[in-house]
């Protein structure tokens, strides 16, 4: 199958999944609603990913599909954790309190005084939330420990792992997005095979998180199964 079929085919398959997040209606809790946060910006991711695919900039499609990974892992554990929403708010406060306090500490913003009030009330109002985490005995998570809370460890080493291995700007991708013989390489497309290989994981990525809808919205189990049975009939097609 040539790669205007195989995005032809992902295109359907979003169309698809949209029309089913348009149906829904959220449970009415925090965790419900943060839950479908997550699916909604893996929808986005992966909205993402086809407008980078259907680019002169294919390559760089992996960043995208990394972070919808990331997010799966998240929302599969919040699902059956819901306090896994203090987990969350935990990295946060920790992430923005590192932000933060960088630019805080930048020479170039010490003498701008409405900056620094800014960051000041921003600051405390991180502290709060990670001082009272961290005293209900919170720590980071890092991501290798979230993939294996959320039963993705395996992924972590595969198809995650894949995903960091040709998002980074090392030297092995770097040869392999521009280096040529006699020649370097710009906004060449990737070859057929890894296409279908990246829009393989964002399809199941994306699946994987409508699959939970029915725990935090009013779609059915039947609804949501129908539509993957839908996804898997296009995708089989291009096999």
């Amino acid at each position: 199958m040539t790669a205007k079929e195989l995005l032809s085919a992902a295109d359907e398959i979003g169309a698809i999944f949209e029309g089913l997040l348009e149906k829904t209606q959220v449970n009415d809790s925090g965790e419900a609603r943060v839950s479908v946060c997550l699916c909604l910006t893996i929808a986005e991711g992966y909205v993402a990913v086809l407008a980078v695919l259907n680019s002169h900039a294919q390559s760089h499609a992996p960043i995208l599909i990394r972070s919808m990974h990331e997010a799966l892992a998240d929302l599969t554990i919040l699902v059956e954790t819901p306090n896994h929403v203090d987990q969350m708010k935990f990295d946060n406060a920790w992430q923005m309190l590192k932000i933060f306090l960088g630019f805080q500490d930048d020479s170039e913003l010490k003498a701008n005084l409405e900056a620094q009030e800014t960051l000041k009330n921003w600051t405390e109002k991180e502290q709060a939330t990670f001082t009272e985490l961290r005293a209900k005995g919170y720590k980071r998570l890092q991501i290798s420990a979230k993939f294996k809370t959320a039963k993705m460890i395996g992924e972590y080493v595969t198809s995650y792992g894949f995903l960091c291995s040709i998002t980074h700007n090392n030297f092995t991708n770097l040869i392999a997005r521009h280096g040529r013989v006699g020649y370097l390489g710009f906004t060449e497309p990737i070859p057929d095979a890894m296409l279908k290989s990246l829009l393989s994981i964002s399809i199941n990525i994306y699946g994987r998180a409508v699959k939970t809808l029915p725990k935090s919205t009013n779609l059915s189990e039947d609804e949501v199964t129908a539509a993957i049975n839908a996804v898997e009939a296009i995708w089989e097609r291009v096999d």
